[in-house]
Formats: structure tokens, C-alpha cells, sequence
């Protein structure tokens, strides 16, 4: 059970245990992306609770990429000093915090945000997930929107962010770029896999190039998308290299995806019950192609089979287990390693559309939740 408290590097970032909590969607920031005080009191008791890294949640990179309601934004520089108050109080007790970097594509139903004039995606076409029309972007939109990867995360370094996390995963822009099922496009963006992942290899660049090379980036990437036609095990193994050797510092490795829902296959919200473990296959095969350190996420509930994966991989990430459980992290150190208390209801996905980010089992007031239904 101690490979979970032994440290670990990201680049030039010492970790001191091997439980990180993965970035979900929270709902507890204001209009203009600014995070509310109870998100810097849940992130900092976290942090407290003992987690070695914390990734925040969903930050937009441009209002266009806004994916849900009440969201983090990382879209201007009005939203660096809010975002310091995150940081400050997460790295006061004990934590370090990593932003994590989202452009939501197409995959949103407009109903949720009216504002919402075009759904753009890779290709033109019906969305598959929200039945809306897609707009295919021109190649200068792709561009702007490289930039503002580069720009969200210049201000997440200047707001005290330790790292950035580029979400490529779930179904997101990067995501359906990297997807034969999404990407139909004929030029430079679009046919081989190599050309699929343009968009991701210079989104990378860009960010490094703001950043630098002392800052780390990670990823968040699917390692299979869950049906035939979309990332397949082999492909993600293939850009994990590649964005591996261009000097990537860590790849956290999920499966899964929304259309994979759609099609008969599966999404990335594991419900109950659960096989656990069955996924850490897809975080392995990209551990045989890269050095930087894997991640595996994938509803770990049980530390005896968490020591078993932490011996091939680097480390493991939760959500769910930590809503419920902020101090989970610490339990497991004290020597009590009962399971975590979480049942995978995703009751949890109801409050974040209602009351924002909570379990319906802590004593906040949040027991609503029964009422309430994810759009």
C-alpha cells in the first residue's frame, strides 16, 4: 500500500502521493467565469484532505468554447486575480493546483446556453450527441483558436496555477479532431492520424511556447473512445508518443466518450456497479510507449487495487471519491483503507446543473439533488 504516498515528478513538479484528483465540471463559478467562494472552499479543503494533485475544473479557453453553465472561465485577464484567490488558498493548505484547459466543440445541446450562435466543430454535419448543426471551422478560426490555448494558459501560470492540463478527451474539440467519426476534413487538419492531431500538436506548441519548459503540461486523453470509428487504442497509443516525444510531462488516460453513448458503446461516467480496473488496460498500452508519467482515471474505489496498478503505472485519479470524500487521501495515509465511501450514483452530475458541485450524502443541504435531472 506505500507506492500511493510515494512521490513522484511531473517535469519539474515533485508530487508528494500518487492520488490526484481528476477535473470534473463544477458549476460554482459567476457568469463571467470567475470561481465563487464555496468552489475555493471545496478546492482548498481538498487540499487539505490530502490529495498530492488537485487538477481544477472545466476552465474555457474563449466564451465559444464554454461548454456548461456556471464554469470556470480562463478566457480573460479580468479573471486572473479571482483565480488567484483559488490558488492561494489551495497552496496555503498544502496543495498544488493544476488548471485544466477546455474548448467544448460541438458536443453541447445550445438549449443549455442560448448564447450559443454556432456549434463549431472539425466538420459540418448533425452533432451526434446533441442532434444540433455543426459549423466546419476555416482554418483561421482553427488558428484563433490555438491561440487562445496559449493565452488561457499564460494566465493560468500568472494566477498561480502549478500546471496546465489540455482536456483532449470526452468527446471535447480536441477530441473530435483526433476522431475519424468527427473529422472528415481534407486538409492538413483532417485523414491521417498524424494530420487528425495537427490541431492537438499545435495547441501544445503554443502553450510550451507561453509557458516555457520549466511549467508543466500535461493531458487528458481518451484511450479509447468507446466505438468502432472512433479513437482506437492503437491511435491513442500513437499521439500519446508523439506528443511524448515533443516533451509532454504527463498523459492522464481516460475512455470514453458521449457519441460513444449514443452509439451503443460506452461513455466516460462509470456508473454502479463497475468492474474496476477493467479500463487501466488503455493507460498501459500508452505507458509502453511513452517515458513521462501515466495517469489512470477510471472510478477507483479500492486501495488494494490501486497499489496493484500503481505498480505498472505513476499514479491514479479520482473525482467522484473525492466530492463525497475530501479527506480521503488522508484516511487512506492514516492506515484506515476501507474503500472509498462513494456508489458511483452520479447524483452528483445533478447538483452540478443545479446547486453546483456536492454529494447528496454530505450535509449540505444538497439533498435536492433527487429532483433534479442532467439536461
Amino acid at each position: 500500500m506505500n507506492n500511493m504516498f510515494q512521490p513522484w515528478k511531473m517535469g519539474t513538479l515533485e508530487i508528494k502521493n500518487r492520488l490526484v484528483r481528476s477535473a470534473t465540471v463544477e458549476g460554482l463559478s459567476m457568469d463571467d467565469g470567475a470561481p465563487r467562494q464555496r468552489l475555493i472552499d471545496i478546492t482548498q479543503e481538498i487540499a487539505r484532505g490530502g490529495a498530492g494533485l488537485i487538477i481544477a475544473g472545466t476552465a474555457y479557453i474563449s466564451h465559444e468554447g464554454r461548454g456548461d453553465k456556471n464554469t470556470t472561465g480562463m478566457d480573460n485577464d479580468k479573471l486572473i486575480e479571482p483565480l488567484s484567490r483559488l490558488c492561494g488558498a489551495v497552496h496555503t493548505a498544502g496543495g498544488i493546483l493544476a488548471a485544466q484547459l477546455l474548448h467544448c466543440g460541438s458536443t453541447l445541446n445550445p438549449e443549455i446556453l442560448p448564447e450559443k450562435k454556432a456549434l463549431y466543430g472539425p466538420s459540418a454535419m448533425i452533432d451526434p450527441v446533441c442532434g444540433h448543426p455543426v459549423v466546419e471551422l476555416s482554418k483561421d478560426h482553427i488558428l484563433r483558436i490555438v491561440d487562445d490555448y496559449a493565452n488561457a494558459a499564460r494566465r493560468a501560470k500568472q494566477a498561480g496555477f502549478r500546471a496546465v492540463q489540455i482536456h483532449a478527451a470526452h468527446g471535447y474539440l480536441i477530441n473530435q479532431f483526433l476522431s475519424a467519426s468527427r473529422n472528415r476534413r481534407k486538409d492538413a487538419y483532417g485523414g491521417s492520424l498524424e494530420h487528425r492531431a495537427l490541431l492537438l500538436h499545435q495547441v501544445y506548441e503554443a502553450v510550451r511556447g507561453t509557458v516555457g519548459r520549466d511549467f508543466p503540461i500535461f493531458i487528458k486523453m481518451s484511450g479509447y473512445d468507446g466505438f468502432p470509428g472512433g479513437v482506437e487504442p492503437d491511435e491513442a497509443a500513437r499521439v500519446a508518443a508523439s506528443l511524448d516525444a515533443m516533451g509532454l510531462d504527463a498523459i492522464e488516460v481516460s475512455a470514453g466518450t458521449p457519441e460513444g453513448a449514443k452509439k451503443g458503446g460506452w461513455d466516460h461516467i462509470i456508473p454502479s456497479p463497475f468492474d474496476e480496473g477493467s479500463l487501466v488496460k488503455y493507460a498501459l498500452k500508452i505507458k509502453a510507449k511513452v517515458r513521462c508519467p501515466v495517469i489512470s482515471v477510471e472510478g477507483w474505489r479500492t486501495p488494494l487495487k490501486i497499489a496493484k496498478a500503481l505498480e505498472q503505472i505513476d499514479a491514479v485519479s479520482m473525482s467522484r471519491p473525492f466530492i463525497r470524500e475530501p479527506g480521503l487521501a488522508n484516511r487512506w495515509l492514516g492506515g484506515d483503507l476501507t474503500p472509498a465511501h462513494c456508489i458511483s450514483c452520479n447524483k452528483c452530475l445533478d447538483l452540478i446543473m443545479g446547486s453546483g458541485l456536492g454529494c447528496i450524502f454530505n450535509n449540505r443541504g444538497e439533498d435536492k439533488a433527487n429532483s433534479l435531472s442532467r439536461p
